[in-house]
């Protein structure tokens, strides 16, 4: 199973020791993060590849990590939104985004549509989108919130969070629900949503997606070995695999690279996708 984390860090180069450790419990494929307050020239943490938006959209509150060995795309949003994407390959594709709105900007229904058009179904729009509603556990509404409520709803997206909450303001001492996941039907059904125990030195939970297995066997995508290009196998191999290879999840993870780029998949069955809001109990009283 594949994880997926999402966390407004509040800073990258003031938690990057904490982040470094998060991604060595989790060995997450990708990462969104918000709030990174990056500049120009940043390392990312050792075995990843840190993707920022492109020109158009803001720079440095909204970036992914990706797994150094995990396929991507990524997406060149045309957006006034902070907001950083990418199509992932985990063995089915699937489009992830990191956003962040700031609690006194001004959002509208347009420009999230604007923003969620442009990504492949499915999709994950993991953020900090400083909303309250009772929909996801708040006490109170506020004016996003009910727009977002309305925006979900109306795009028949689904809000993926189990109702614990994600933010501690240590001013007030209040917690709130701010952190939200945000799926496409297909993949919500393949989702389990949890947010990590402790802050990680941020006032933001790290939350943790983990994909079911259904999700990567949704698709038959075993390799088809009579139509494979063994010269462009053998080829991408003298590339990429030296005698510096001496880690073995490194050294398999740049031969399935190698095989995905030169093996063609059998086409193989689609699987029926289940339907998120269908339960048990819609099942009996059927």
């Amino acid at each position: 199973m594949d994880t997926v984390v999402q966390w407004n860090i509040r800073g990258f180069r003031s938690n990057f020791e904490e982040l470094k450790l998060l991604l060595n419990r989790s060995q997450s494929a990708v990462v969104a993060l918000q709030e990174c307050r990056l500049g120009e020239g940043q390392v990312p943490p050792r075995g990843y590849t840190l993707l920022l938006p492109q020109s158009g959209s803001p720079w440095g509150e909204a970036a992914l990590l990706i797994r150094n060995g995990t396929r991507f795309s990524e997406i060149d949003l045309k957006t006034g939104l902070h907001a950083a994407a990418a199509t992932i390959s985990l063995e089915k594709a699937l489009s992830v985004c990191s956003l962040y709105l700031p609690p006194n900007s001004q959002v509208s229904k347009l420009s999230l549509a604007g923003l969620f058009e442009q990504l492949p179904k499915p999709f994950l729009v993991l953020g900090d989108f400083n909303a309250h509603s009772p929909a996801w556990k708040e006490s109170r509404r506020d004016g996003r919130g009910r727009m977002l409520e309305e925006f979900t709803a109306e795009n028949d997206l689904i809000i993926l969070n189990s109702g614990e909450q994600t933010f501690v303001h240590s001013a007030y001492h209040s917690t709130s629900a701010i952190d939200l996941a945000v799926a496409s039907p297909s993949i919500a059904a393949e989702c389990s949503w949890a947010a990590h125990s402790d802050l990680c030195g941020s006032d933001h939970f790290p939350i943790f997606l983990t994909l079911s297995s259904n999700f990567s066997s949704n698709v038959n995508t075993s390799f088809n070995f009579k139509k494979a290009d063994w010269n462009r196998f053998g080829d991408l191999c003298k590339l990429s695999l030296d005698d510096s290879v001496a880690d073995i999840e490194q050294f398999t993870s740049k031969l399935l690279d190698a095989a995905r780029s030169s093996i063609p998949f059998h086409k193989g069955t689609k699987c029926k996708t289940r339907v998120p809001w269908f339960s048990q109990e819609c099942r009996r009283a059927l």
